[in-house]
């Protein structure tokens, strides 16, 4: 099947966009599907919650022109990554000189040996964010359930429909909400404020979980390290579960393969 590009977006930091990626990516992986995750960011987060070195793969990729098969480190079974570190800063200078620079990462992801490609860019909306919504087939938007982060959603959205005016391909935006505490107002109400703007948009909420960040201390996904905590298999509600990445998952699949 061709390659299917997911480019996962938001302005604003903390909101669980390298989580969604590690967690979906591997996910996918799971499911029989050659995934690859590219980090953008110059935290180099992709390498590290997968316990691995961060390097400068993003830098060498789109700097030194190498060529994808020799900057990807084998992850897991199915899953590569191209690793980031802070040279993946100099990066964004360096598009931001070239003549066709929207263009840069879809040049390099027209025709690869992966199902799907997922691109994580950085809590900013820069050179790099366009270029990933411009490769996209479909854009992952994670947002956590309060007011600056939703912000953020509509900031994405309006460079989203900036990029489709100027001839995108994108086939759909899903937004996702992280952080989710049923208990706590602030969530719920803007839980209900994103449906009620974005309506079928807005995906299963993903429950606030601690094991998140300590399988990041780990250096495995959530799959691997808590495999029945609520990030993954949702919240407890009355007598079933809503949300977590597994119901995402399943969602995401349909769209890799509509």
């Amino acid at each position: 099947m061709k390659t299917k590009v997911i480019s996962i977006c938001n302005q604003k930091g903390g909101v669980g966009k390298t989580t969604s990626a590690v967690t979906l990516g591997y996910g996918l992986s799971s499911k029989g599907l050659r995934t690859l995750i590219v980090d953008t960011d110059p935290q180099g987060h992709i390498a590290f919650s997968f316990g691995l070195e961060k390097t400068p793969g993003f830098y060498r990729l789109i700097v030194e022109e190498e060529p994808l098969a020799s900057v990807v480190v084998h992850a897991r079974a199915n899953l590569d990554i191209v690793p980031g570190d802070k040279r993946s800063e100099k990066v964004k200078r360096y598009v931001a000189g070239l003549d066709y620079r929207e263009a840069v990462l879809s040049d390099i992801f027209v025709d690869t040996n992966y199902d799907v490609i997922l691109i994580d860019t950085a809590p900013s909306l820069d050179v790099l964010h366009v270029a990933a919504l411009v490769t996209a087939d479909w854009v992952l938007i994670p947002t956590k359930l309060d007011a600056m982060a939703v912000d953020g959603v509509n900031e994405i959205l309006k460079s989203y429909a900036e990029v489709m005016q100027h001839g995108g391909h994108i086939k759909g935006y899903t937004i996702l909400p992280t952080f989710f505490e049923r208990v706590t107002r602030e969530t719920v109400l803007q839980l209900r404020e994103l449906v009620n703007a974005f309506g079928s948009h807005v995906w299963p909420p993903i429950p606030a979980d601690t094991k998140a960040r300590e399988a990041v201390a780990c250096g495995q996904t959530l799959w691997e390290y808590a495999p029945n905590t609520p990030a993954l298999i949702g919240a407890m509600d009355g007598n079933k579960f809503i949300g977590g990445y597994s119901q995402d998952l399943e969602r995401l699949l349909e769209v890799i393969h509509a």
